[in-house]
């Protein structure tokens, strides 16, 4: 997985370039998304569906994994939407 958006992400300790603003490496995704804080592991989750190309998100968590946080994601409206639709979720807005 690469850390400039090509498409993959990197195993190498490389910064991923899907958290544009901060210092995450896959290990360090890997670890968020196992551990126990609900809200960075929506964090991270969010910044996956946001900024992520679409095998990227897949290779970390899965559709189910999405659908249970989906109420607590940070994502704009319109994202927010269209990211019910693909998960099959009724209510997709706050």
């Amino acid at each position: 997985m690469a850390t400039s958006g090509s498409g993959s992400a990197s195993s190498n300790g490389e910064n991923l370039y899907f958290f544009p603003e901060d210092e995450i490496t896959e290990a360090g995704l890997r670890e968020i998304l196992a551990g126990e804080d609900a809200e960075r592991r929506a964090w991270a989750i969010s910044h996956l569906l946001r900024y992520a190309e679409w095998e990227d998100i897949w290779s970390y968590i899965s559709r189910e994994q999405a659908r249970e946080v989906f109420p607590d994601l940070d994502l704009p409206e319109n994202l927010r939407h269209a990211w019910a639709r693909m998960l099959g979720i009724e209510a997709g807005v706050r």
